[in-house]
């Protein structure tokens, strides 16, 4: 009993969790209210501020354990990145569940081109964003010196320059897609990631 007790309260966690994201995508996050969020799954106020103290809480909970999960399937899948073409297929993957993850790039939407980023918020979640950024730019670095070190790029390129350029690309290519959702990000970005890679083989010293 007590298992399943623990086990409703999980999902009663993450039904508060998806109410939440329904509910800031169609009202705002500024408009909504925990009361909202209740009433959407039948729940009193008191319940939701049982599992979570504020909106801020829930927004955090959104952003960490989504991202943590994310960030987990792709180090299952791509545990070691030593190439450009390792590099490729992380990202090949990630924009495989963007577009065929609904939920997910339906919280990617929100948070970057719905969410209305306060500075006192953006503040309050400095730690959040600098980690998600930090996450794929030390990827793409990483990938980038692998590359350099085994003579298989030009050895003259600046990493850094050129890891913060390959991650503008891609920014640039999942926000197109999120505003234009038929579009296959996946496509696009195989296009692009081969593009960078000709480009970092084509001539060496």
């Amino acid at each position: 009993m007590a298992r399943r007790t623990k086990e409703e309260a999980e999902q009663t966690r993450k039904d508060i969790l998806q109410a939440a994201l329904d509910m800031f995508c169609e009202k705002g996050y500024t408009r909504t209210t925990l009361d909202d969020i209740a009433k959407s799954i039948n729940l009193t106020k008191g319940a939701v501020y049982w599992y979570f103290r504020n909106k801020p809480d829930i927004l955090k909970a959104l952003m960490v354990e989504d991202f943590k999960t994310t960030q987990a399937k792709l180090d299952s899948f791509m545990p070691d990145i030593h190439s450009l073409e390792d590099l490729k297929k992380h990202f090949m993957f990630l924009a495989h569940m963007v577009d065929t993850d609904s939920n997910f790039r339906k919280l990617l939407y929100f948070l970057l081109l719905q969410m209305e980023w306060s500075t006192g918020l953006i503040n309050s979640f400095q730690d959040i964003i600098d980690e998600l950024r930090r996450r794929p730019l030390e990827t793409i670095k990483n990938a980038l010196s692998y590359s350099q070190n085994s003579g298989k790029i030009i050895s003259t390129i600046d990493v850094d320059a050129t890891a913060y350029t390959i991650h503008a690309m891609w920014s640039g290519l999942l926000l197109d897609k999120l505003q234009d959702q038929e579009k296959s990000l996946q496509q696009t970005a195989e296009y692009s990631f081969d593009f960078i890679i000709n480009a970092l083989t084509s001539r060496k010293d």
